[in-house]
C-alpha cells in the first residue's frame, strides 16, 4: 500500500466538505454490532464504488458538453465482484489503514474509499 497515502491526500485535498461522513464514523457503523449500522456501512461503500465508477469511467466534452466515456479508466473492478467482497475489500483496507494512519480517522471517509478503490483496482494496461 505505498501509494496510498499519497491517494488519500490527493483525494482529500479535491474532496473537502464539512459535511462530510469521516473515516471515523463509517468505521464505527461497519464494526458496529447493529444490524443499521452495518446496513448503513454496506449501503454508504457500494453506494461510493457506484459513484466512484461513473465518474472514473466518463468526462464531459468541453466543446458540446456532453459525457462521454473515458478510454482510459482509473481503476477497474473485476467483471463480476460481488457486492460482499467489494464491501470486505474495502473494511479490511481501512482497519490497516488506520492501525498505521490514525490520523486519517478525521478525513471525509469517501476519499478513503475511493483511494482504497483506485488503488486495490487500477486497470491492467494492455501489452
Amino acid at each position: 500500500m505505498g501509494h496510498l497515502p499519497g491517494l488519500l491526500m490527493l483525494v482529500t485535498v479535491v474532496s473537502c466538505n464539512a459535511e462530510q461522513m469521516k473515516v471515523q464514523d463509517l468505521y464505527k457503523m461497519c464494526t458496529s454490532s447493529t444490524q443499521t449500522d452495518k446496513t448503513a456501512c454496506t449501503f454508504y461503500i457500494l453506494g461510493v464504488f457506484e459513484g466512484a465508477g461513473l465518474l472514473a469511467g466518463t468526462v464531459k466534452d468541453k466543446g458540446s458538453g456532453t459525457f462521454q466515456e473515458l478510454k482510459e479508466k482509473s481503476f477497474c473492478v473485476p467483471e463480476g465482484m460481488s457486492s460482499t467482497a467489494m464491501e470486505l475489500v474495502i473494511k479490511k483496507k481501512m482497519g490497516e489503514d488506520l492501525a498505521v494512519f490514525p490520523q486519517d480517522r478525521e478525513m471525509p471517509a469517501v476519499s478513503l474509499v475511493v483511494a482504497v478503490i483506485a488503488h486495490e483496482f487500477p486497470c491492467k494496461k494492455p501489452k
